[in-house]
């Protein structure tokens, strides 16, 4: 995926996974308006590529993202009120429904819409230097990109509630106990970790994971009925792909089957 140059990011490839990091390290990959923009093109690109078959997003230096840009936040006040939640509900939509694994490496600091972005992606593995917090009540706000819908499914609703009403921080041990993230390594292992389980993912029938996906991500607002029917069409779609007869054939053949992402 050959994206134009970009300023609050870096993309590049590692096989079939493509690494997306956030890079404003002097503000803890803090997130401003015009970043906003960037995030979203990108996403949205490794979306429609072929050949991005999981995605692996992390954060420079210290921090994995310290949220919105507070400073930006402070100075623009409400002169630009609809422009921020619109923008980043936009491009955090985007990430859940990715239709591509998502693997977040959180190396530090995930507060705020920081924290949510973690919580969009399929999987998170954090270093020992992790935090996480839903900080809005510390100033004086209510989530606004996803937390109250994201933290209760990943969490269940009464520690959502507590984590959310209080702004607390919790280190990552804390979080692995309760569920937020998967697995918790020492920072030099992050990264090599994360892009290990992304290529165990991208290794897979691509078109079939995607549609688990979204059937997972829909499952949290629809019936068993619904549901069953979506797995149906989801199967219909699968008969048509490269990587089901391959998976078919290999099952027959005994082996491992190699799959295509076609």
């Amino acid at each position: 995926m050959n994206s134009p140059a970009l300023t609050c990011c870096t993309w590049h490839m590692d096989g079939d996974v493509g690494v997306l990091t956030l890079n404003r390290p002097d503000r803890l990959n803090a997130i401003s308006n015009r970043d906003i923009d960037e995030l979203d093109r990108v996403i949205m690109r490794a979306g429609k590529d072929p050949a991005v078959r999981a995605v692996v997003i992390t954060g420079a230096g210290r921090g994995f993202c310290s949220g919105a840009d507070v400073k930006e936040w402070a100075a623009r006040a409400d002169a630009d009120e609809e422009s921020w939640p619109a923008k980043m509900h936009r491009t955090i939509a985007r990430l859940y429904w990715l239709p591509k694994p998502v693997v977040a490496a959180v190396n530090g600091v995930a507060a705020g819409s920081g924290f949510d972005i973690a919580l969009t992606a399929d999987m998170r593995i954090a270093s020992e230097a992790a935090r996480f917090g839903q900080v809005y009540a510390q100033r004086g706000i209510c989530p606004d990109a996803g937390g109250s819908y994201l933290l209760p499914r990943v969490v269940g609703e009464a520690r959502a509630a507590e984590l959310i009403y209080t702004g607390r921080i919790i280190d990552a041990d804390e979080a692995l106990r309760i569920g937020v993230v998967s697995e918790v390594v020492p920072p030099e292992k992050l990264m090599d970790r994360a892009l290990e389980q992304a290529a165990v993912f991208a290794a897979g029938p691509t078109v079939a994971i995607g549609i688990a996906k979204q059937n997972i991500r829909m499952g949290h607002t629809i019936g068993i009925e619904e549901a069953l029917r979506n797995e149906q069409r989801g199967g219909h779609a699968c008969v048509h792909t490269e990587d089901m007869a391959e998976g078919l054939r290999a099952a027959v053949e005994k082996r491992h089957p190699v799959f295509k992402g076609r």
